[in-house]
């Protein structure tokens, strides 16, 4: 276990909310319900789409944040370790 992973466990309910959540919840059987209804796609410059199940885990982040703004839930992806362990942007 590094530093960081050590800081990220221990640190605010939030994080531990989202570890919870995470631990409970199965989320392959999600991921292929989503995979029925959505077909990701490259943009114009041939960069991969985002995965809908880390889209679906965004939605959440911003509903259980008081309705965030996409933009804001961007922000707290990029900022926000307990949320990128959630969102699987890191490990």
């Amino acid at each position: 276990m590094s530093f960081s992973d050590f800081d990220v466990t221990r640190r605010t309910r939030k994080g531990n909310f989202l570890n919870q959540i995470d631990q409970l919840i199965d989320w392959n059987p999600i991921e292929k319900a989503i995979a029925q209804h959505y077909a990701p796609t490259s943009d114009a410059t041939g960069r991969p789409a985002y995965s809908g199940l880390l889209l679906f885990k965004m939605l959440l982040v911003g509903i259980w944040n008081g309705g965030l703004s996409d933009e804001a839930v961007e922000d707290m992806a990029n900022s926000n370790l307990h949320v990128m362990r959630f969102l699987g942007l890191y490990s």
